[in-house]
C-alpha cells in the first residue's frame, strides 16, 4: 500500500499538466507578438552630409525655419474646402520646427535657438522641405545653411514608415533632427 501511494504522488496531476500546456501555448503565443510588433515598428531610413570646411562647433546660434510642405502632399481642395484633417496637416511645418526647438534647446549646444532669430557670421540655418507625407510614410530633407554665405554646410534626409499617428511622428521627427543637428558637431 505505501508503494501505490509513493507512485501516485509522484505521477504528474492533471492539474499540472494542464499548467505547464497553458504555460507553453501562452509562451508560443507571446513570441508571436513579438515577432509581428517587431515587423511594423517604425522604421527609419537616413543620409547624412557634411560639407562645411570649417567645424561644425563654432556656430554659436541656431535658427529654425518652417519646412516647406507643398500643399498637393496632403490634399487636392481649395482653402474653403480643406477638411479638418487637411487643416491639420498644414499645420505640421509650425509644429515641426516647434519639437526641433524643443529638443535642441533641451541639449544646451547653442547659446541662442529660435524660430525667426537674427542671422549673422556664427549661425546655422536649418532649413527643409517635406517630400511626402501621409498615412504610411513621411519623408522629409533638410539642409544646415552658414549664416554669412547661405551656402549648404549639410544634409539631412529621413523617411519613417509604417506612420499611423502623425502628431507622435512628427514628435520622433523632430528629436531625428536635433540628434543629427548634435551627431555633426564635431565633423
Amino acid at each position: 500500500m505505501t508503494t501505490t501511494n509513493a507512485v501516485v504522488s509522484m505521477m504528474p496531476s492533471k492539474y499540472s499538466l494542464l499548467r505547464r500546456s497553458i504555460k507553453a501555448f501562452c509562451s508560443i503565443i507571446m513570441v508571436f507578438i513579438l515577432t509581428a510588433c517587431a515587423a511594423t515598428s517604425t522604421t527609419i531610413i537616413d543620409e547624412e552630409v557634411v560639407t562645411n570646411p570649417k567645424p561644425m562647433y563654432t556656430y554659436k546660434t541656431l535658427v529654425i525655419r518652417d519646412f516647406d510642405l507643398k500643399r498637393d502632399l496632403f490634399t487636392e481642395s481649395s482653402d474653403s474646402e480643406m477638411s479638418r484633417r487637411e487643416h491639420l496637416y498644414s499645420q505640421v511645418p509650425r509644429e515641426l520646427s516647434q519639437h526641433i526647438e524643443r529638443y535642441v534647446k533641451a541639449r544646451r549646444t547653442y547659446q541662442d535657438v529660435s524660430r525667426n532669430g537674427h542671422v549673422d557670421a556664427t549661425t546655422l540655418v536649418v532649413k527643409g522641405r517635406f517630400t511626402r507625407l501621409g498615412r504610411f510614410r513621411i519623408s522629409v530633407s533638410v539642409s544646415l545653411h552658414d549664416g554669412a554665405t547661405d551656402q549648404e554646410v549639410a544634409y539631412f534626409r529621413q523617411t519613417l514608415w509604417d506612420v499611423i499617428d502623425t502628431t507622435a511622428t512628427i514628435n520622433n521627427l523632430g528629436r531625428e533632427v536635433a540628434d543629427f543637428i548634435d551627431r555633426i558637431q564635431y565633423k
